[in-house]
């Protein structure tokens, strides 16, 4: 398997007003982790990307994705990824199937046939359960001092990884939940949940279509952190992100 070497390290700036002017602007950022074929000439398919940490000064410490004021965050420790986001171009099966032979990749891998809304391209995050290796945020809004970030929803799905661990572990009364966490630079939270899996004796679900997960009550945010919460210790926490929309208002 290829890896293609593509996470930076990111700092945000601000210009002053020009000439004693004021600067406003309000828009929606649509991350949809998207690139083209004309830039990467099909080179990246079925692939992860990654940038070592230290290369060139590069830390790894995260990405962003066209010029939206928002890192998706990441951690290494001697230049092995530990959590947070990877990108990722790994194609799954169709329909929630598994009878595929289970690949190193499968933690990286979209539990569906490719990214939301028919797109190659998607994120993956890693819930570490060792919180020293963990970014202390996962989303970060780069223009927090001069703006507002409001997120509005996402898609998400699981890995192929996870439904395998779920088929092959869970029992009656397992559940996996995704908790979303917006936190404000006063301290304040508002969080939002989803059910990745549930098996009861009414119900046996695992997530294998890209589900929308509406994030318009965190209000204004800062910061967005994700857990991953399993009652199985078998089930990794991993889930793939796609389609991220917030509406971002900056002036200075």
């Amino acid at each position: 398997m290829k890896k293609f070497l593509f996470f930076i390290a990111v700092a945000f700036s601000v210009m002053s007003c020009l000439d004693g002017g004021a600067f406003s602007q309000s828009y929606t950022a649509d991350v949809t982790f998207e690139f083209s074929d004309n830039i990467y000439h099909n080179s990246f398919k079925d692939s992860l990307y990654f940038i070592p940490a230290g290369e060139n000064g590069i830390t790894g410490e995260g990405f962003v994705y066209g010029n939206y004021p928002l890192v998706f965050a990441q951690k290494q420790v001697g230049g092995v990824f530990q959590g947070g986001f990877v990108m990722s171009y790994l194609k799954g099966e169709k329909d929630g199937k598994l009878t595929k032979p289970a690949a190193e990749n499968d933690k990286f891998r979209v539990h569906a046939s490719g990214g939301a809304a028919a797109s190659k391209t998607y994120a993956v995050f890693y819930d570490n359960p060792v919180e020293t290796v963990m970014p202390k945020y996962h989303i970060e809004f780069g223009y927090k001092d001069v703006g507002t970030c409001t997120p509005l929803a996402c898609y998400v799905n699981n890995t192929t990884l996870v439904a395998r661990k779920i088929s092959e572990s869970f029992k009656d009364g397992d559940k996996l939940v995704l908790k979303v966490t917006g936190i404000r630079h006063d301290g304040s939270k508002a969080e939002k949940s989803i059910t990745l899996a549930e098996f009861t004796e009414a119900k046996d679900s695992v997530m294998y279509n890209w589900s929308v997960l509406d994030l318009s009550t965190l209000g204004d945010v800062d910061y967005v952190n994700f857990d991953v919460t399993s009652t199985n210790p078998d089930v990794p926490g991993y889930f793939c992100i796609d389609g991220y929309l917030a509406n971002i208002k900056v002036e200075y």
